[in-house]
């Protein structure tokens, strides 16, 4: 995509976004340090080193998705409490300090808000699906997702959580992440479509399942003897055994001919003000 530049000292004409872009334009007359509030998806999770030889990192797709996208971060430590009811102002919110992005209740029915510090633009085309942290755990609070229409739209938008449990006191601590941005094409879903076929009209594809469900047939049994010996033996078991790694390698990735990726690496945030200052 290419996008005429010629405008952007134009003070009557909005500046284009530049391609593969995300701009954040911090919002006129906040003060505070707003670098601290965005940064690229951590690859880590807690419950994922928590579990034996962390062996949850092993799954590729979900390690993969722990890394896609941006994070915004909760400026300051807060507990965060419903009554259960609909109607009014009906959830205590006890933050640590003054912060004016620490969470509102605004909407009602355990609602509860955040009001992001940035107002985001991408490019033509392009808008932002805004999600929680992939792969987080928070019991008694579930993010709530939303796409926006950053290519067009002049106002910000907020970060929303839904309190599910009356009478119950959820806690976000200052940094922990309580949004995610990933920018997403605006046509393919509407120019995607899903076809269902039998898999013996592709003979070459139908052989590599049937590949792959032999060496996993053999991946099980070298796992259960596995488990036995360690299980005589007395000791720990040594998890790399246990997992067959054809995906995480990217055996047979020749098919969609690009190489294999395990996890993403987001650009880190780039502070553009002083830069624009100077010019």
């Amino acid at each position: 995509m290419t996008q005429d530049l010629s405008a952007v000292n134009d003070p009557e004409t909005v500046r284009p976004v530049p391609d593969n872009t995300l701009i954040a334009y911090v919002i006129p007359g906040v003060k505070k340090d707003v670098m601290a509030c965005i940064r690229p998806c951590r690859p880590t999770r807690d419950w994922m080193d928590a579990t034996p030889g962390q062996y949850a990192y092993r799954c590729i797709p979900l390690s993969a998705a722990n890394t896609m996208g941006w994070e915004i971060l909760n400026p300051v430590d807060v507990e965060l409490r419903w009554s259960g009811r609909d109607k009014g102002d009906q959830i205590e919110v006890k933050a640590a300090s003054r912060d004016p992005f620490a969470p509102h209740p605004h909407f009602g029915s355990g609602t509860v808000t955040w009001y992001l510090p940035f107002l985001f633009r991408t490019p033509p085309e392009y808008g932002l699906i805004v999600t929680g942290p992939a792969n987080h755990d928070k019991d008694h609070i579930v993010p709530l997702d939303a796409f926006v229409r950053t290519d067009w739209i002049p106002f910000p938008f907020t970060m929303n959580w839904r309190l599910t449990t009356p009478d119950t006191t959820v806690r976000f601590e200052a940094g922990e992440p309580i949004c995610r941005l990933l920018p997403y094409p605006l046509a393919l879903l509407n120019e995607m479509h899903i076809e269902v076929h039998d898999m013996h009209e592709d003979p070459a594809f139908m052989q590599r399942v049937g590949d792959w469900e032999k060496q996993r047939a053999v991946d099980y049994e070298k796992q259960k003897a596995a488990e036995a010996r360690w299980a005589a033996e007395g000791h720990e078991p040594d998890l790399k055994e246990l997992w067959n790694s054809q995906y995480a390698r990217g055996r047979g990735s020749d098919i969609a001919g690009v190489p294999h990726q395990t996890v993403f690496k987001c650009a880190d945030v780039d502070d553009k003000r002083k830069q624009d200052k100077d010019q």
